[in-house]
């Protein structure tokens, strides 16, 4: 029983207790706007505001009681009423009486508007009456600001949105009589951050007229839903669609649809290196990779777990500051929120920065940069790849040392007492000569350079085809000292103006030579037979390929290229009237690639396999030393093209710019070496070393052999020089 007296006890306090806390809670009667504010007697006029009654309220139009049709919390609905007059709209509510504003009794009225929400150029349909003047045009103004109307009755207003309207009321103004009508909200997108990303990205949508409920704005992709986060009437956070598209970014609200700037759709962030891959805490770690923002803040990168704080950001490299208290853990990569891991870091007081050069043969010298080496040489272990290097001189930040001799392409790693630090790769990458040389004699007005599959290399020579073995020895392969036309054994063939040579994928070698009027393409089988496999009638054929099936392409002066037919007729191919020179290249889909070959025509051209061809990458009217896209890309003076077979780049020299360079299939063009890199034409010389250092003087045949070196014939050097690539 006492049990029970307490339970009831309870139950009276806590219902009083909500009571009271309801009452509290009570909202003051207020109004914030009213319209329209002119009309006639039994105009309906809508109050806004909060804390109304249902019922039992009160409103006068200059002291006449008017009629209350409807009331909420926040809305109330009346008529003006007959014999009332313009003056003051009072409001007795809730034990308070307010002032709603003036409403004045005349001809001009609002009844309705919408939309009541939509950006810049939204058709506001307006009805109400009294729109018609003769005198002028009514008037339509959102916000304070001018409308363009395109419709006017005397009942009916359309009128479109201005540009930065704004938030505010709808206005009608007509022979100097207005009225006020509701409030208009203006939507517009300002920015977006990121204006990148993919799947899963949160983007930050900054404008205003936004819904504060998140569920109220629909936000779309390039047409794909994403997914609204949080909301203010200033700024919405989204996350992106699984199958965002690249596309404008649009927010939809009560039907009105807004544009925005266009959202790019981009892979995740890739890391090529990361230098140095140890230091302590508050030093720069270098990342290096591709698809990074350029914006800092959208690029996160952690140590372990811990984030660094990126100070400089680009597409393609990040500098961050190490974490105090980063300890030993993956590195990882978020990009406008998509992740890529990254190499294990050790926070210590050891790290390798950089090399200079980072690419060489045996016996380069290289600078080490980095933090916490002895400036005792013999106490800094180096090694290349896992080869010990000889350390010549050392401070607390830099090693001066030798490649090895067995020296492979690997990271650079040094140990100093207890301490291991990994670096970054070092390539065996140069340029050497593999025969002959300045005053040598060798290869004196030689031309051509194609190799077979051991290791040997062809060139032409006079009225001889030369053979270069692996080990340098240069040797007649086949050919007399006089010109003439006889096929047979290699032993007694004889030549006449051999100018262009290549190979198939059976190391049967092709010569084109003659003279005249009468040209032919002779064939050269590995077993030394040598015959006729083509006979080309037109003045001084130049170009020359071979596909994997052995038909013959071969261009004629001013006529372009032109494809053998099995019963020995050409056809011409699908391209201008090019005169190409030199070894043309056939790509596995049988794609045909060209140089223009000299000054005026600075250029190289794709032939496909169907459509018409033309150039690939560089100019028609414009040589210049430029490598990059095709739209910026420039070449000097281009000549002899081969196909590297494991990356599919067609290789050629540049005369003009002394230099190896390719264009990938797409058009793309990059130097591999020469004019010591310094992109200067013309800036020829003698010098092996690494690829940046080394310098050639008039190349006439390139070679790249199943490793991947490159082979160049250096005419005027009187050399063949090896490119070392890997």
């Amino acid at each position: 029983m006492k049990s029970l007296l307490y339970f009831l006890c309870g139950l009276l306090l806590l219902t009083a207790c909500k009571r009271n806390r309801d009452e509290g809670m009570e909202i003051p009667p207020s109004i914030s706007s009213f319209w329209p504010n002119s009309g006639k007697a039994g105009t309906i006029v809508t109050i806004n505001g909060a804390g109304f009654k249902r019922k039992d309220n009160e409103v006068t139009f200059n002291g006449t009681a008017a009629t209350v049709l409807d009331a909420n919390d926040t809305v109330m609905t009346v008529l003006a009423p007959a014999g009332g007059s313009s003056g003051k709209v009072s409001v007795k509510t809730n034990g308070k009486e307010l002032e709603a504003g003036t409403y004045t009794y005349q001809n001009l009225s609002m009844r309705s508007a919408s939309p009541l929400n939509g950006p810049a150029g939204t058709n506001l349909l307006i009805l109400g009456e009294g729109f018609s003047s003769l005198n002028a045009p009514a008037k339509v103004l959102v916000n304070g600001k001018e409308a363009t109307i395109t419709t006017v009755n005397d009942t009916t207003l359309i009128a479109s949105v201005p540009v930065s309207a704004g938030s505010g009321a709808i206005r009608v103004v007509v022979d100097g009589k207005e009225v006020t009508g509701p409030g208009f909200l203006f939507q517009d997108i300002s920015k977006i951050k990121p204006l990148k990303g993919g799947k899963g990205t949160q983007v930050t949508i900054t404008g205003e007229g936004f819904n504060t409920v998140a569920a109220n704005n629909a936000i779309a992709f390039n047409g794909k839903a994403g997914t609204v986060i949080s909301a203010t009437t200033t700024q919405l956070v989204v996350a992106t669609p699984d199958d965002v598209a690249t596309g404008p970014l649009t927010v939809t609200i009560n039907g009105q649809k807004t544009v925005g700037p266009v959202f790019t759709v981009i892979p995740p962030p890739v890391l090529a290196t990361v230098a140095p891959l140890s230091g302590p805490g508050g030093k720069d770690v270098t990342i290096t990779g591709a698809n990074f923002s350029v914006e800092a803040d959208e690029n996160n990168v952690t140590f372990n777990g811990v984030s660094g704080i990126v100070k400089q950001a680009s597409d393609r490299e990040l500098v961050v500051t190490i974490p105090v208290g980063a300890g030993t853990g993956n590195m990882k990569v978020w990009v406008n929120g998509q992740e890529t891991g990254g190499p294990q870091f050790r926070e210590q007081n050891l790290g390798v920065a950089s090399l200079a050069p980072d690419n060489g043969l045996a016996g380069t010298a290289v600078t080490v940069t980095g933090i916490g080496f002895s400036t005792n040489p013999a106490d800094n272990i180096v090694t290349f790849n896992g080869v010990p290097a000889t350390v010549l001189s050392a401070t607390a930040t830099t090693l001066e040392v030798t490649a090895p001799v067995a020296v492979t392409t690997g990271t650079v790693n040094v140990k100093v007492s207890s301490l291991d630090a990994i670096g970054p790769v070092f390539k065996r990458a140069g340029v050497m000569t593999f025969a002959g040389g300045p005053g040598t004699g060798l290869f004196a007005n030689a031309t051509g350079l194609t190799g077979d599959r051991n290791g040997n290399l062809y060139f032409l020579q006079g009225q001889q085809v030369m053979k270069l073995s692996p080990d340098g020895t240069v040797s007649v392969y086949g050919g007399g000292t006089n010109a003439g036309h006889a096929d047979g054994p290699l032993s007694t063939a004889l030549f006449q103006n051999p100018r262009t040579i290549t190979v198939d994928i059976y190391d049967n070698l092709y010569v084109l030579d003659g003279a005249g009027v009468r040209n032919y393409v002779r064939k050269i089988t590995p077993a030394g037979d040598v015959s006729t496999a083509m006979t080309v009638l037109d003045n001084m054929a130049g170009a020359l390929a071979v596909d994997n099936n052995g038909v013959i392409y071969v261009s004629k002066p001013n006529q372009g290229v032109f494809k053998s037919e099995s019963n020995g007729s050409l056809t011409r191919m699908n391209v201008e009237s090019f005169t190409p020179s030199n070894k043309m290249a056939l790509d596995a889909l049988g794609n045909l690639y060209f140089s223009g070959g000299d000054y005026y025509n600075p250029f190289i051209v794709l032939v496909p396999t169907s459509a018409r061809g033309g150039i690939l990458t560089g100019s028609r009217i414009s040589e210049g030393f430029v490598d990059g896209d095709p739209s910026v890309a420039r070449i000097g003076s281009p000549f002899c093209v081969t196909i590297d077979p494991t990356s599919g780049n067609i290789f050629f020299v540049d005369n003009m710019n002394m230099c190896v360079r390719y264009t990938t299939p797409s058009g793309t063009v990059k130097t591999v070496t020469g004019a010591g890199g310094t992109f200067e034409s013309f800036k020829s010389g003698y010098k092996d070393g690494t690829l940046p250092e080394a310098l050639f003087k008039s190349m006439n045949g390139i070679h790249i052999d199943r490793s991947g070196n490159i082979y160049v014939l250096d005419q005027f050097n009187n050399a063949v020089r090896k490119i070392f690539m890997k």
